[in-house]
């Protein structure tokens, strides 16, 4: 660990940014809870350093201080979500670990299969980000790669964002691929002729109409997400993990029949140690699907209302990638100036009144402006846009130092009224272009790197942003 590093530095900062970047505040049952989230924080602070030592359970104990049985609490927690590893003997300790893109797909789909949401959201999610794959590579003249060259596992948007060294880009394309492989949708093509002739032409109008007719879903009356789904995605890490013996667990308790039983019974039944049943309640704690109570039978079912969990794991993914500020918000930037277009794209389909729309007052400080985005972003009605940029916003926190704040909250602001009338209108013309002329304003105001040619599409490109695909949900 670097010299200095501290447990509890800049805990109120990150614990403020992380509130208002997984879109709501934590509703932790205990000191326990809020311990490891602090961890968690500070962690991302440090650039989330994989294998590093935080020192042993007493250190780690008295530096957050915290009684005993509290902290063990708090790392039991830290371990089930796999962030943090136990080792015994000479030179043990608490180790920090990464969550594997696995495990982030698999609590992806158990969120998505808890709220009930329908599968279309998978396919619209997979088009955006091969439309902001390919409008990428032309801005950047990246060429077709040669015929013979070997295409790789997750289809050509993911090969093209390896070539363009994005990292984000790339994990947003692989995560894509993934929820797209156990929703059953057709897998993504390692070349097209059409695509490798528009980026050859640089014609970005030319390649989102193919991206849009190689995405066409079938369905117009999408099913929902099952929790079954949820243990094929964990089950692609070839391991039999506390994650996805939670998944179990959540569809016991939904359908009534957890809770009823020992830790040890529950091991013994299901076949698993007692530690991973231990973890896998506390992960269904953690991700607010169960409530714990005292007494052998003290759990009540509870759905997320939110995915903080799902974001605290891909953050540190992020994170622990080494990706970059310019990279992150290149992504960010994407999805986040879609949401307002697949908003008003809902209401010109299904009416006013199929959402909820307010104009944000004045604001009073950056935290008013940070929920006037979540707002911007739940209104586009796709869980895994939410999850990316937030997740995506939370891993940038720290990636240069405290996150400045937002010189210019009164221009935000009034673009984000305007983009409130253009969704209440119906509008996604407008929209598109009022969320390109924000997002343009964010990064003349934010450092250097964040403003380099590099770092956006440009404008022509960006304004192209109004073709963005419809939700195909039965009117």
């Amino acid at each position: 660990m670097e010299a200095g590093f501290s447990l509890v530095e800049g805990l109120p900062g990150a614990r403020l940014h992380s509130v208002h970047m997984i879109g709501a505040a934590t509703q932790a049952d205990n000191r326990a809870h809020e311990a490891a989230l602090s961890l968690e924080m500070n962690l991302l602070k440090w650039g989330w350093p994989v294998g590093e030592s935080i020192g042993a359970l007493p250190e780690v104990q008295k530096a957050l201080g915290l009684g005993r049985q509290t902290c063990r609490q708090a790392i039991a927690i830290l371990e089930a979500r796999g962030v943090l590893e136990s080792r015994r003997g000479p030179g043990g300790g608490l180790f920090v670990r990464a969550p594997t893109i696995e495990d982030v797909v698999g609590a992806m789909l158990m969120y998505l299969a808890l709220t009930g949401a329908e599968q279309d959201c998978v396919t619209e999610f997979r088009t955006l980000i091969w439309r902001l794959v390919v409008a990428a590579a032309i801005q950047r003249r990246v060429f077709v790669r040669p015929a013979n060259a070997q295409p790789g596992k997750w289809g050509f948007a993911f090969d093209l964002a390896e070539q363009l060294g994005n990292g984000s880009m790339s994990m947003a394309a692989q995560l894509a691929e993934m929820m797209a492989q156990i929703c059953q949708q057709p897998a993504a093509p390692a070349r097209d002729a059409q695509i490798d002739a528009a980026l050859l032409s640089h014609d970005v109008q030319a390649a989102w109409n193919r991206v849009d007719v190689l995405t066409q879903p079938i369905d117009l009356n999408p099913p929902k997400f099952e929790l079954e789904m949820a243990e094929q995605g964990f089950s692609l890490c070839g391991r039999k993990s506390a994650m996805a013996l939670a998944v179990r667990l959540a569809r016991e308790f939904r359908d009534g029949r957890g809770a009823v039983e020992a830790e040890w019974e529950t091991a013994e039944r299901l076949g698993y140690t007692d530690a991973v049943v231990r973890q896998a309640r506390r992960i269904l704690q953690d991700f607010d699907i169960v409530r714990c109570r005292r007494g052998r039978k003290g759990a009540e079912w509870a759905p997320p209302t939110n995915a903080e969990g799902v974001i605290r794991l891909l953050a540190p993914c992020l994170a622990a990638n080494g990706q970059s500020a310019r990279d992150n918000n290149e992504v960010a930037g994407f999805l986040a100036s879609s949401a307002p277009v697949l908003a008003a794209r809902r209401v010109a389909r299904h009416g006013s009144d199929s959402i909820r729309v307010f104009l944000p007052p004045a604001p009073a400080d950056t935290v008013d402006v940070m929920q006037g985005e979540n707002t911007l972003l739940e209104l586009s009605g796709n869980p895994l846009l939410v999850i990316m940029v937030r997740s995506l916003g939370l891993a940038n926190v720290f990636v240069d130092g405290p996150p400045p704040a937002w010189p210019i909250e009164a221009k935000i602001v009034g673009c984000n009224r305007q983009l409130m009338k253009a969704i209440k209108a119906g509008d996604p013309d407008l929209a598109a272009e009022v969320a390109w002329a924000k997002w343009r304003i964010i990064q003349e105001s934010a450092e250097p790197i964040e403003t380099s040619p590099e770092a956006r599409i440009n404008a022509s490109t960006s304004l192209a942003i109004r073709g963005l695909p419809t939700r195909k949900t039965a009117a």
